[in-house]
């Protein structure tokens, strides 16, 4: 031993004072390379939660809003129509038919759990789906009335309520009409939500995610006992702590400790004043960063290893950053798949009637002139009838097919219904350029070959309406007027063109 220690003082006189100050200073020098190292590592992986917190509350609200506005869009389109109903003196009877129309529609289309269409109007309840309530049922007592004539917005959202048969929520899009007096409402189940909510909550370890209404009920939620608490009320829980920050304080980003732990919370607003809200659990993320900068201090000696550390861990976030921006692009590509989805007919790949009506309404608000049309199949009974129903779906795609090819891209193609199509050719505005259009289409449909039709040929009746830019006038009265014209060509055999005259 004392030969070693004779040797080691040796080695140090040969260095020299200087030389060992210059390797203490830089030792030091990169003990803080590698401590700047870590620091920036440590925030670098810190971003990466906050963004992933971030996503995970945007990519929820997304989902959550594309389930709530298409539920509302139906509520606005059929309170538009029921409006221009009682405006043109029509009876209830003939009110509740057309509620019967769209609930059979809504059932068929976008949700067949759906209650449908229901409502005061005109001084009476109306059920789209032919519930008669009882004798002690006063429709404006229930809170789906109250609120709605309470509420100053154009769509209401009646709060949410719990069905302890079904442990499902459950909620009321209410739309208040033009008489003041008159609403209209549709039931929405909410399972559609919950299931986000697991998604969510599921993807990663660590994360939570739930929604809140504007009182502090719980809409949706991971675990289904929280449904329908209220947080607000709740002084030591979690949820109470997080609603008090979102509800009280307006607060949409901040970091949260309680008994029950750290917590990073993001939130969006949401359709109806709902709040869509992602926590990240701080002890599951930071402690593995924590124990990161423990070992820095303790790798000092190891310079080559700490520098190669450094270097992977730098591409990893490289590498991280990268796969999360590659993951917010596929989740907008997905957003817009999604929202075409949600806008077209599944069967023959036009717009619906809901996304086509609001599209037009969209063009005329703006002042854009065209030529819209409604076209009806034929004799189209008869051939399901003598052909079956599997041919009677090959010529509705015939005929989706001819319009797509004759329409430009950005002309509104849709499918009213059943065997009806509407289209709205943007700046079509003189019959000549309007009859060329149409005999085109004729053209085309009549040398569409259907084998199982054995040599019939489809034939369309079309009403058309022309306005100018800027004319004013409504989808209804559009509608109305081609639909009329339309009848007008069904008395004349083969395919046939009607303008309305007036």
């Amino acid at each position: 031993m004392k030969e070693r220690f004779r040797q080691f003082r040796e080695t140090l006189g040969q260095i020299g004072a200087r030389s060992v100050a210059l390797a203490l200073v830089v030792l030091l020098i990169t003990a803080g390379i590698a401590t700047y190292a870590g620091v920036g590592l440590y925030e670098t992986e810190k971003q990466i939660l906050l963004q992933k917190g971030e996503l995970n509350a945007k990519e929820s609200a997304a989902e959550y809003n594309r389930y709530l506005l298409t539920r509302v869009n139906v509520v606005t389109l059929v309170g538009y129509t029921v409006d221009s109903l009682l405006a043109s003196g029509t009876d209830n009877s003939r009110v509740e038919q057309y509620l019967t129309e769209q609930t059979d529609y809504i059932i068929a289309t976008i949700d067949p759990e759906s209650t449908g269409l229901y409502g005061w109007i005109n001084g009476e309840y109306l059920d789209g789906a032919g519930w008669v309530p009882d004798e002690d049922y006063v429709a404006t007592e229930r809170p789906w009335y109250i609120e709605t004539i309470r509420s100053a917005q154009d769509i209401t959202f009646v709060e949410p309520y719990l069905d302890l048969q079904t442990n499902t929520v459950m909620m009321t899009v209410s739309d208040k009409l033009k008489d003041g007096q008159s609403v209209l409402a549709m039931d929405v189940r909410l399972d559609s939500i919950q299931q986000i909510v697991k998604q969510v909550s599921s993807s990663s370890e660590g994360s939570q995610a739930f929604v809140l209404d504007a009182s502090g009920i719980v809409v949706a939620h991971p675990d289904e006992s929280q449904l329908g608490r209220n947080y607000l009320a709740e002084e030591d829980s979690l949820g109470g702590a997080v609603a008090r920050k979102i509800l009280k304080e307006g607060q949409r980003q901040f970091d949260l400790k309680t008994a029950e732990g750290a917590y990073s919370v993001y939130v969006e607003k949401l359709e109806g004043g709902w709040y869509s809200v992602s926590l990240i659990d701080a002890t599951v993320w930071y402690k593995p960063l924590e124990h990161r900068m423990i070992m820095f201090a303790f790798i000092l000696t190891l310079i080559v290893l700490a520098i190669i550390l450094v270097l992977l861990r730098l591409n990893a976030k490289n590498y991280a950053l990268e796969k999360l921006h590659m993951r917010i692009d596929e989740e907008e590509k997905r957003g817009e798949e999604l929202q075409a989805l949600t806008e077209t007919d599944r069967m023959t790949g036009l717009y619906d009637h809901v996304s086509g009506e609001r599209k037009v309404r969209e063009l005329l608000a703006s002042g854009c002139g065209g030529m819209f049309l409604e076209l009806d199949i034929d004799r189209f009974k008869s051939i399901n009838d003598t052909y079956g129903h599997q041919t009677g779906d090959l010529v509705i795609l015939a005929v989706a097919d001819v319009l797509r090819s004759t329409f430009r891209s950005n002309d509104i193609t849709m499918r009213l219904g059943g065997d009806e199509f509407g289209v709205f050719a943007v700046g079509i505005v003189n019959r000549e350029m309007g009859e060329a259009i149409i005999h085109r289409l004729f053209t085309q449909l009549s040398r569409k070959e259907i084998p199982e039709l054995q040599g019939k040929e489809v034939s369309v009746s079309v009403g058309a309406v022309l306005c100018a830019e800027g004319e004013g006038i409504s989808f209804e009265d559009l509608y109305s007027r081609a639909d009329s014209a339309m009848y007008a060509s069904k008395e004349i055999p083969g395919n046939s063109l009607t303008f309305s005259e007036t």
